[in-house]
């Protein structure tokens, strides 16, 4: 276990917990606009990192601009998730904890998974983007194997 595995999942863990905290109405839309947040940065980096290089290297003026986007989108996502869910007061009344932490876990991941991105993209063909790409988590959260194993091991049940 590397470094970088102990900072994605204490991003899990914190953001799981501060979701818990705050409840599923407000969770609900922190996951959405963190979904958003990450595509949006992805795609918009890259385009910024040619058009205005502020970096020696095209590689880490695209993580540079990745995160800076990134940051931008999720303070208006938390901004705009505190109004949104004062005007619905979206609740599960008991649930609210517990269904607030699973949706913490999935904007964890969100979070691990750009947190990751940016390492790739700062320093892609190095070998620490290898040892990075080779870890534990970096399975999980970038390429996300476990996911595709089950899904699969799903669609092979009609063949049993």
């Amino acid at each position: 276990m590397t470094w970088f595995d102990v900072v994605a999942i204490l991003l899990i863990v914190a953001i799981a917990w501060l979701e818990s905290l705050r409840g599923f109405g407000r969770a609900i839309f922190d996951f959405v606009g963190g979904i958003i947040a990450l595509k949006i940065s992805i795609v918009a980096s890259g385009w910024l990192a040619q058009t205005a290089p502020l970096m020696s290297s095209e590689a880490s003026a695209e993580a540079f601009w990745m995160t800076m986007i990134f940051v931008v989108l999720v303070v208006l996502i938390v901004i705009a998730t505190k109004l949104i869910y004062e005007t619905t007061l979206m609740s599960l009344d008991v649930l609210d904890p517990v269904v607030g932490g699973i949706l913490g876990v999935a904007s964890g991941i969100i979070a691990a998974h750009f947190f990751f991105r940016v390492m790739l993209t700062a320093y892609a063909d190095t070998a620490f983007a290898a040892t990075v790409l080779n870890s534990f988590m970096g399975h999980e959260i970038v390429q996300f194997r476990s996911y595709h194993r089950v899904v699969q091991a799903l669609q092979n049940l009609g063949n049993w």
